[in-house]
């Protein structure tokens, strides 16, 4: 894992593996683009107290909002961050 990627902290050790075995696929400017819009997410989680870990439907719905509402994201963008943040958990 890059020290870029920040976990909040008491984060699992869990999660720091599935972090670090989810980043080891990628190679090269993917790697960087990937551990971008997976800090966003991991960023956004600690912000409001929610264990990546234990993340519900709701909490995606949330996410997605915030990316397309507040941040005003793009479609492609938006689709391309919850992709990157929710393949983590489909290692």
């Amino acid at each position: 894992m890059t020290a870029s990627v920040q976990l909040q902290s008491g984060s699992s050790d869990l999660l720091r593996v599935a972090v670090a075995a989810y980043l080891a696929r990628y190679k090269g400017e993917s790697r960087v683009h990937t551990e971008s819009d997976l800090q966003v997410f991991l960023r956004w989680c600690t912000e409001r107290d929610i264990d990546p870990l234990a993340i519900r439907r709701v909490d995606v719905e949330l996410f997605v909002r915030w990316l397309q509402e507040l941040r005003r994201f793009k479609p492609s963008t938006v689709s391309r961050r919850l992709s990157a943040a929710f393949s983590l958990y489909v290692i």
